[in-house]
């Protein structure tokens, strides 16, 4: 009898990891957690101002891959704010050149919060707008790609 228990023990464990593995990734639990924001000054006088938002996923690959773009923007010149999907920072999009958001992409889908914050988007007229997307996959398929852009189109 005490086998049979242990086995069913066994198995409720296992269905509970699965369903909160679940929840966490479907529901973007990870999102709550962007809440912060930093700016990033260029060395010589600014050529201009950039918001790069982010949602970090479930491994933080989604901030990492931001962060390298707001590098890559400030030695470009551009004063830039890194902003959480979840702060006040990223509410604010006036004033700003450049604009981009992104996060993970799981089976091929933009998460909700990163496709509602590019849909609800309405930068000025000449505002330069990216997206991006990161995956625990080693590449992404053409179809990927396609259901992306149409998520976020």
């Amino acid at each position: 009898m005490n086998w049979i228990m242990i086995v069913g023990i066994v198995i409720l464990a296992i269905v509970v990891v699965v369903i909160v593995a679940g929840l966490f990734f479907f529901l973007d639990l990870m999102s709550y957690t962007a809440t912060g924001s930093e700016t990033l000054t260029p060395a010589g006088s600014p050529a201009g101002k950039a918001l790069v938002v982010y949602d970090p996923g479930a491994s933080g690959a989604g901030k990492s891959a931001a962060a390298t773009m707001a590098s890559t923007l400030q030695s470009k010149g551009y004063t830039v704010t890194l902003a959480g999907l979840r702060s006040p920072a990223a509410a604010n999009i006036s004033g700003y050149n450049v604009i981009i958001a992104g996060g993970p992409v799981y089976f091929g889908k933009v998460v909700g919060p990163v496709e509602a914050y590019l849909k609800g988007l309405t930068p000025q007229k000449d505002v330069k707008l990216g997206a991006f997307g990161t995956t625990g996959s080693a590449q992404f398929n053409d179809a990927d790609i396609a259901s992306v852009g149409k998520q976020i189109a």
